[in-house]
């Protein structure tokens, strides 16, 4: 499926006394129909609170036909689309792509509240690790904000860039 999402993963889990490995671990989202479509950003998350994907932001919407030649159309996003299926990968550096940044991490949350490090309600993103799933919450509910790792406590001081790839509902 040329358009689905699929994630494979090898994961080693707990201490060594009692290591477990799983493997061939494996995720899939595809498109349910021709209304949603792929959107990919290399991002940068700011120090405030602000949506993940910005409104006005254009992404391609699956054409109507199928097969390899299917239509792909342009369209543009608003807060009211849905992110179906959602990958963000922090990069370990800052918006300019150059400076290492290992102290901070990116907080996302869903339900449309101000992002922030010290919330219990927030995803971590440390440096280099990523996260996906299916959150299925509109973009103006999914926030982000950059901030001292492992829920420092206080604001990031640099923005940072991440990966965004994303299958967005056209609502």
């Amino acid at each position: 499926m040329a358009d689905a999402a699929t994630m494979t993963i090898k994961a080693v889990l707990l201490p060594d006394e009692i290591q477990k490995t799983l493997k061939d671990l494996s995720f899939e989202y595809t498109p349910a129909n021709n209304t949603e479509g792929w959107y990919y950003k290399l991002t940068d998350v700011k120090t405030s609170s602000a949506n993940l994907i910005d409104t006005g932001a254009s992404y391609m919407q699956f054409g109507a036909s199928t097969g390899a030649d299917a239509a792909e159309l342009m369209h543009t996003t608003s807060g009211a689309d849905k992110i179906k299926f959602l990958f963000i990968k922090h990069t370990g550096y800052e918006d300019d792509g150059t400076t290492a940044n290992t102290a901070d991490s990116v907080y996302l949350n869903f339900d449309g509240t101000a992002a922030a490090n010290d919330s219990t309600t927030c995803v971590e993103i440390g440096p280099n690790e990523s996260w996906y799933g299916k959150p299925n919450c509109t973009i103006a509910n999914m926030n982000c904000i950059s901030g001292v790792k492992n829920k420092g406590g206080t604001s990031g001081v640099d923005k940072i860039q991440c990966i965004i790839a994303a299958i967005i509902d056209n609502i």
